[in-house]
């Protein structure tokens, strides 16, 4: 239901799509995407009755990019789809991006469905609150549901404000009670719970201002609506998701000095409900370094170490996994033909030394294939803390990704 309305919403980017200075043929169009071949296996035996211990899955995404005006007015169509053998929910479909954008000397504008990124630091995103995690896709936090949204921008010599209202609210996808990956509760996404009468209606409002001063790349924002964090109610033997209306100030920064990357990610919020479903404001930031060490093979491999620190001041009471956690990672790029990376983060409670491991690598086979690698590990995880449903789920995903179109 989520998905036809959002695809209503859109229908503001079609409509514009039609308009007199759209009516002519685009000046640029491109069809360009990937289809994604995925194949998982869990290291442990399934925790819960129904889980399993391998899957596969396909995933495809395709992109409609047109242009008019040396590219000022733009229409983009971006649909996504994925069928997993194993988790019903995790078979889902949605719109990723249906907009038009304008650009009219130095004010620019997006109607439709988009998807923003704001941010700086590796492990945690913080102040990124304008779309919904997609949490069936991965548990990093880098996959996001199409937002249906009105931006205004201006920029200015200091930097660019941006408004955004957004008409409609999109709820978090979880893995099914079959699924991996997932909490020890099932949770009822049908019985969603909001403290609002326009429920998934609600209208919410952002801002923000981004400048680069120096080397110095930073952002203030702003936002009022209905959280994109659920708390949970425990009700007929499954947990029902509940959005309340919640206000976030938020900071984000990156100093460059040099071959390090300094990072800083902060937000102060209003109105959240806690773990033990109490309304609690709180504080949370993340911040570190990223420092690079150029030709470290003596030609063209570099390797960038990773340090950074998550804090939350709700503690246990925390709905997140990162309450008090240390990052280190490291990043290994072969700048070969075939583009190889690799990267290695862990995340470790200070408090209960739980820890999670990921690895992600990825390199290029044939002109327009990937071969990609994505591991998961969870370790020391007791019985209380948030993990303890995934004691069981350490992980080996391997992705075959095929690209497809071009331009003309």
């Amino acid at each position: 239901m989520g998905a036809v309305r959002t695809s209503a919403l859109a229908t503001l980017a079609l409509a514009l799509a039609g308009t007199p200075a759209l009516a002519a043929p685009p000046e640029h169009q491109e069809i360009f995407g990937e289809i994604e071949l995925e194949a998982t296996e869990f290291a442990g035996a399934p925790q819960f009755a129904g889980q399993y211990r391998h899957a596969a899955s396909i995933a495809g995404t395709a992109t409609l990019l047109l242009e008019w005006h040396d590219g000022d007015i733009a229409f983009k169509f971006t649909p996504f789809a994925r069928f997993d053998e194993a988790d019903d929910e995790r078979t889902h479909a949605g719109i990723r991006e249906l907009k038009v954008d304008y650009i009219s000397g130095p004010w620019s504008a997006t109607f439709g469905v988009d998807t923003v990124f704001w941010g700086k630091t590796e492990a945690v995103h913080l102040v990124d609150i304008i779309n919904q995690t997609d949490q069936v896709e991965d548990l990093d936090d880098e996959d996001r549901l199409g937002q249906p949204l009105v931006r205004v921008a201006y920029l200015a010599d200091v930097g660019e404000f941006s408004t955004f209202i957004l008409p409609y609210f999109r709820e978090r996808t979880f893995p099914g009670e079959d699924g991996r990956l997932r909490t020890s509760l099932p949770i009822d996404t049908d019985r969603a719970i909001y403290d609002t009468s326009a429920e998934e209606w609600t209208t919410a409002a952002a801002l923000r201002f981004a400048g680069v001063y120096g080397d110095v790349d930073f952002g203030v924002s702003g936002f009022y609506g209905l959280g994109r964090d659920p708390a949970f109610v425990f009700q007929g033997g499954a947990l029902r998701p509940f959005y309340e209306l919640i206000g976030q100030i938020g900071f984000d920064a990156q100093y460059t000095s040099g071959a390090t990357l300094w990072k800083f990610e902060g937000i102060g919020r209003i109105n959240q409900k806690n773990r033990d479903f109490v309304n609690e404001d709180f504080a949370a930031a993340t911040g570190g370094l990223e420092h690079t060490l150029f030709a470290v093979d003596g030609d063209n491999v570099d390797l960038g170490l990773i340090a950074e620190n998550a804090f939350d001041s709700r503690f246990d009471d925390a709905t997140t996994i990162f309450q008090n956690d240390l990052i280190l990672g490291a990043r290994l790029a072969l700048n070969d033909p075939a583009s190889s990376s690799l990267l290695f983060t862990s995340a470790i409670d200070v408090e209960s030394t739980e820890t999670n491991l990921r690895l992600e690598a990825s390199r290029r086979v044939f002109e327009v294939m990937t071969l990609g690698l994505e591991g998961q590990a969870f370790l020391n995880t007791d019985n209380q803390g948030l993990a303890s449903s995934l004691k069981r789920d350490s992980y080996l995903r391997v992705k075959l990704t095929y690209f497809f179109g071009g331009g003309a």
